[in-house]
């Protein structure tokens, strides 16, 4: 019988408990900044189908596949034969999602998100506004 490899026999298909909370876990609060580097068009779209996906109650995970199909697609046409890499960032009362374009010359684009949750930890309770941000690679 073959010996599972010491330093990947752990991985595959499988999330960590703390990546499946994140990425299941539903929008709430207002929406604070966007930010991005992206068209005006494509950024404008993009926010729409967030929001919306947002009002509808999806899952984080959701939300973001969302944003790629209907939004940041345009992308690969509105450059079509260029290079671009692009990002919007989308920061939420307790969430910050970040959605990563990278268009190829040869007509493929990758896409890639992360996923943050703002956490309120205050050592010190007379000192109630220090915040530590918790990043998932979605």
């Amino acid at each position: 019988m073959a010996q599972a490899c010491k330093a990947t026999g752990g991985a595959g298909l499988f999330h960590s408990r703390g990546y499946e909370d994140a990425v299941n876990a539903k929008i709430s609060g207002e929406l604070i900044e966007v930010e991005s580097n992206l068209p005006e068009d494509i950024k404008d779209r993009a926010l729409s189908v967030l929001k919306s996906a947002v009002s509808e109650k999806y899952p984080i995970i959701a939300a973001i596949e969302k944003v790629q199909k209907e939004a940041l697609c345009e992308i690969e046409t509105v450059f079509k034969g260029q290079r671009f890499k692009g990002f919007i960032k989308f920061e939420f009362d307790s969430w910050v999602i970040t959605i990563n374009v990278n268009k190829f010359g040869n007509g493929n684009a990758q896409f890639s998100a992360g996923v943050g949750q703002k956490k309120l930890v205050c050592p010190d309770p007379l000192w109630a506004s220090c915040q530590i941000l918790i990043c998932i690679a979605v």
